[in-house]
């Protein structure tokens, strides 16, 4: 007889108390490691705002969400109570109705309501020169290439989350074009604003909202001399109507780094700064992701409505904040 077995069957009890404990252990390590983090996401958002989707568990993890037929990892890090991930997503400025949102960690997938609110959005009636309402037939080339050029760089998507909130006002002007505006001009409608209109001098510095990646630098029709910065995660930052760059394609910026000069270059008539926020291609308000906590409801900010009241029937020539940013 071996030691081994004469020591198994002289000690029959032991070793099954043992090996049981050891299956209750390591049942107990594998339960941990599977658990299911904790979700929070807001049930109610208005048209044109960002959300923030987290989970958070003791243990590392990881998930995802798909969001209009997207599927999007949530960037996951140690913090000293455990580990969180999170992800940035968007209501469309015309969104309605209940939104599916599904979540997906390792107990599974499961779906839940995000209620699009309606946002009463400002409007301006505006004369303007016929230039700034029709393009001339010989830039219609040079438009399409610029859109085809943009459409290319928002479809990226790097799984890094180098945004963080609140992000970094770009210039410190008020507002003069707040986002969603309705815009008509010599009585025809026009796509609504899908950026922050910001005042400011020309040469006035433009920094960056987040840490990021330049992912376009170049003179376009419309919007002048501008800067994109990719932040991760699809979230993407629009600086545009420059008088000068400050940065180049594949350069590296930290959050409040200067990424151009304020000038009015492109269809504008005075200078300012468009600033444009894009989440996964989808175009939001930035403003509300100036402060913490981040509202998700509501219209347009306090500091739009003193800045720019709503008028109604407006016939004046083009202001200095532009009329096409």
């Amino acid at each position: 007889m071996s030691p081994v077995f004469s020591f198994l069957c002289a000690r029959p009890g032991r070793v099954l108390r043992r090996a049981v404990a050891l299956t209750l252990a390591l049942a107990a390590v594998q339960s941990a490691a599977w658990a299911a983090p904790r979700w929070d996401a807001p049930a109610e958002v208005s048209q044109g705002r960002a959300f923030v989707v987290r989970a958070t568990d003791t243990q590392p993890f990881t998930a995802s969400v798909v969001w209009r037929d997207k599927t999007i990892s949530l960037a996951v890090t140690e913090h000293a109570d455990g580990w969180e991930g999170r992800v940035m997503l968007a209501v469309p400025i015309d969104a309605k109705g209940s939104l599916n949102l599904t979540l997906k960690d390792s107990e599974g997938a499961r779906t839940v309501k995000v209620e699009a609110l309606s946002v009463p959005w400002h409007e301006d009636r505006l004369t303007v020169a016929p230039q700034y309402v029709t393009p001339p037939a010989e830039v219609q080339a040079r438009i399409k290439r610029d859109g085809e050029h943009n459409a290319r760089v928002l479809a990226s998507m790097r799984p890094e989350a180098e945004w963080t909130l609140p992000l970094y006002r770009p210039v410190k002007g008020s507002i003069s074009g707040p986002f969603g505006g309705r815009r008509v001009f010599n009585g025809q409608p026009r796509a609504p604003h899908k950026g922050t209109d910001m005042r400011g001098p020309t040469g006035t510095p433009a920094h960056a909202v987040a840490a990021g990646t330049v992912v376009l630098a170049e003179p376009q029709y419309y919007s002048g001399n501008v800067v994109m910065v990719d932040h991760g995660q699809g979230v993407i930052s629009m600086y545009a109507h420059l008088s000068a760059f400050d940065v180049k394609v594949g350069d590296r910026v930290e959050r409040g780094q200067i990424v151009g000069k304020v000038g009015a270059t492109g269809r504008v008539t005075g200078p300012h700064l468009h600033l444009g926020l894009m989440v996964q291609g989808v175009a939001v308000d930035a403003m509300p992701l100036y402060a913490e906590p981040l509202r998700v409801v509501g219209g347009p900010t306090p500091e739009d409505k003193i800045a720019r009241p709503a008028p109604q029937n407006k016939a004046a020539a083009p202001g200095p904040a532009g009329t096409k940013s």
